[in-house]
């Protein structure tokens, strides 16, 4: 069928007034690829396939305490995705487990890659909740004093029965999306900071270095 003019300016019409009336962020996360810059090769590839791109991040603590937060990626308008996750706990069987290491005071984790997915979390209430219902084959490695809501920080000493306990407070999960905050092949430094003083002494910041090739 050969469209008229008029019939392709009225889709083009409400595909405008589609993309204005739905979130920019999502529009822009929903279409990011999950290759290399320019490359859409493995847009259908699923999560934990080895088929998609990847990136790195760098867990900068830059407390005076140890970390305890669950992170990892997935996709978000999938209902059956299983998130790929790690956690940083001081449960010695768990880090003999999954590798995982703890993330004590002004301590930096190295850089660690992760595949390419829609959502990239630090302890976020969609992250915890989907590692909770839907861990996947990871299921028998989840520590469940470091499955938080946000990002726990504690200064008991690390033989203690008390050291995954988050005495000192906590600082808000947060969620980078592909497409809007990174694309694959940035560098993420996910920095946590720490006030003496205020309401909410702890944050996490993100600092990102683009892909080669990005704008």
């Amino acid at each position: 069928m050969i469209r008229s003019k008029t019939a392709l300016t009225f889709v083009a019409t409400i595909a405008a007034a589609v993309l204005v009336g739905c979130n920019v962020e999502t529009f822009l996360n929903q279409t990011a690829t999950f290759g290399a810059p320019g490359s859409g090769g493995t847009a259908g590839a699923p999560l934990g396939s080895g088929l998609r791109g990847t990136f790195s991040v760098n867990f900068e603590n830059n407390t005076p305490f140890r970390a305890i937060f669950t992170t990892g990626v997935f996709d978000n308008t999938d209902e059956r995705t299983s998130p790929i996750f790690f956690q940083y706990s001081p449960d010695t069987q768990i880090q003999g487990i999954n590798s995982s290491a703890t993330l004590e005071a002004n301590a930096s984790s190295g850089l660690v890659t992760l595949p390419c997915a829609r959502v990239f979390s630090v302890g976020s209430r969609s992250l915890i909740s989907l590692v909770a219902t839907n861990p996947g084959a990871l299921a028998p490695l989840i520590d469940e004093p470091a499955l938080l809501d946000g990002v726990g920080f504690s200064d008991a000493a690390l033989t203690s029965p008390a050291a995954a306990i988050p005495n000192e407070g906590f600082a808000g999960g947060f969620e980078a999306l592909l497409g809007v905050d990174f694309n694959c092949g940035s560098i993420i430094n996910a920095r946590l900071e720490f006030a003496d003083v205020g309401v909410n002494r702890f944050q996490v910041e993100l600092d990102v270095i683009p892909a080669r090739g990005d704008p």
